[in-house]
């Protein structure tokens, strides 16, 4: 059975794909390292020259942090969803933004993996800094 081409289902598709990029400071390099591509490969997807496959679509809507009606649809709802701060990359750092870059690219084990070792890591940090006579965590509510 031939593939189905994205762009022949959603015009827009290879615009909308490229605002999501830039809107999220990424370049076509970054997005083609992270999903294993050569660079060209996914200028392609951009320009509309070329379609990903379901499993790189995926794996593309995962790392920009929107959702596949987001790229897919026919209207153009764009300009409201950056503004309404629904880009996790957005406004982060650009270290922040390969921590969160690298971690969308994770396998579901591999994020637990992580998730892990992250929680040990905050554990062990809370109990050396609480050992420290006169530091407190938690605020407290002042009373009167």
């Amino acid at each position: 059975m031939p593939k189905r081409k994205v762009s022949s289902v959603v015009p827009m598709f290879g615009r909308r794909l490229k605002q999501y990029r830039v809107a999220c400071g990424l370049t076509q390099e970054q997005v083609a390292s992270v999903l294993n591509l050569n660079r060209t490969t996914y200028i392609k997807y951009e320009t509309g020259a070329s379609e990903p496959s379901y499993e790189i679509l995926c794996r593309i809507v995962s790392l920009l942090g929107t959702d596949f009606n987001s790229v897919l649809e026919e209207s153009d709802k764009f300009e409201g969803s950056i503004f309404d701060t629904k880009m996790p990359l957005f406004n982060l750092t650009k270290g922040e933004q390969e921590i969160i870059i690298a971690f969308r690219s994770f396998s579901d084990e591999e994020k637990a993996v992580l998730n892990d070792k992250i929680t040990e890591i905050l554990i062990d940090r809370n109990k050396k800094l609480t050992e420290r006579k006169g530091v407190n965590f938690y605020v407290r509510k002042q009373s009167g």
